[in-house]
């Protein structure tokens, strides 16, 4: 950063986001962030002017050449010259911090090598990198970015602070077939939509397919990981964490709060309640009630599996 951000401007900051608690009446100036593993002694090569975050309540702070720390309410070191300031959230509070002061923002940025459709409606701020390509009838939200290699198909709607990032597709037809008369294969018609809600974040070459006759939908602060195949119908939830490598089948339905760990597979036509968790790898073939943890088998040698799979009555 070219620029020097205040005590003061950052205690004024975390105040109005309700995580300030007190400060120790300290001026300093910072221009950068560091992390601990980056200053953790006094010859660090860190900037002296930067600002660190601490979740321990114990920290030796004549290790760090930060002049800004953000601390746990609970933290006992004090200084003499650095501004300590005490919150609610240390790690909210960076989080905060960095993206208003340290994050460069886009503004009315689209790229000449990107292709929208005349008939698409973009939003105040919205980011469009190169090699882009948003079909008809398309809507996309304020602050939105999609970034390079984006394919958003026709008819999809994208809300207001949405990232999409680089290779992802946006609603293409699903993966639905029918038999014809003669046995053969045809594709039954995918004329649903796919809707992202606002705040949503959609990690690098995730595929999201638009419904048949319904819409697929994706709650408001959902967050999917790369490479996530979210199917045709399905229903995604507020505040849900998709991680990597996740296969959703058609007509899922996933509550709001739900935490989805990797390579996790879940079935057609499941429902997820609120708040549960699936573990790591997990294949999800029945309905799981909210608040439920699901864990899969550990790692077993053939011979052990076997024997346990014996001992077992799968209903």
């Amino acid at each position: 950063m070219s620029s020097l951000i205040s005590s003061k401007e950052i205690v004024d900051f975390l105040k109005n986001k309700n995580l300030y608690i007190n400060d120790n009446n300290i001026n300093n100036s910072c221009d950068s962030i560091s992390g601990l593993a980056n200053n953790s002694n006094s010859n660090s090569n860190s900037n002296s002017n930067s600002l660190c975050w601490i979740r321990k309540s114990n920290y030796d702070l004549t290790l760090l050449s930060s002049v800004i720390v953000i601390v746990t309410s609970d933290f006992k070191d004090i200084s003499k010259n650095k501004t300590i300031v005490y919150t609610k959230n240390p790690q909210l509070a960076i989080t905060y911090i960095i993206n208003k002061f340290f994050t460069e923002k886009s503004i009315n940025s689209i790229s000449g090598e990107s292709s929208i459709d005349k008939t698409t409606m973009l939003g105040k701020n919205a980011h469009i990198a190169s090699h882009v390509v948003i079909g008809k009838n398309c809507i996309i939200g304020e602050n939105t970015s999609i970034y390079s290699n984006c394919v958003i198909y026709p008819n999809t709607i994208i809300g207001s602070n949405v990232i999409i990032n680089a290779g992802s597709k946006i609603g293409q037809e699903g993966f639905g077939y029918i038999k014809d008369l003669d046995g053969n294969n045809i594709q039954f018609p995918h004329i649903g939509k796919v809707i992202i809600q606002d705040y949503v974040e959609i990690g690098s070459n995730t595929c999201i397919d638009r419904g048949a006759l319904l819409d697929t939908e994706i709650g408001e602060h959902t967050k999917i990981n790369n490479l996530v195949h979210v199917a045709h119908n399905v229903k995604i939830g507020k505040n849900c964490l998709i991680t990597a490598q996740i296969n959703i089948g058609g007509s899922v339905t996933i509550g709001d709060n739900v935490f989805i760990g990797p390579n996790s597979t879940i079935i057609d036509g499941i429902s997820i309640g609120n708040g549960a968790t699936i573990g790591m790898g997990s294949i999800v073939r029945k309905k799981v009630d909210s608040k439920t943890t699901i864990v899969p088998f550990a790692s077993f040698e053939k011979r052990e599996y076997i024997k346990i799979l014996k001992n077992l009555r799968v209903k």
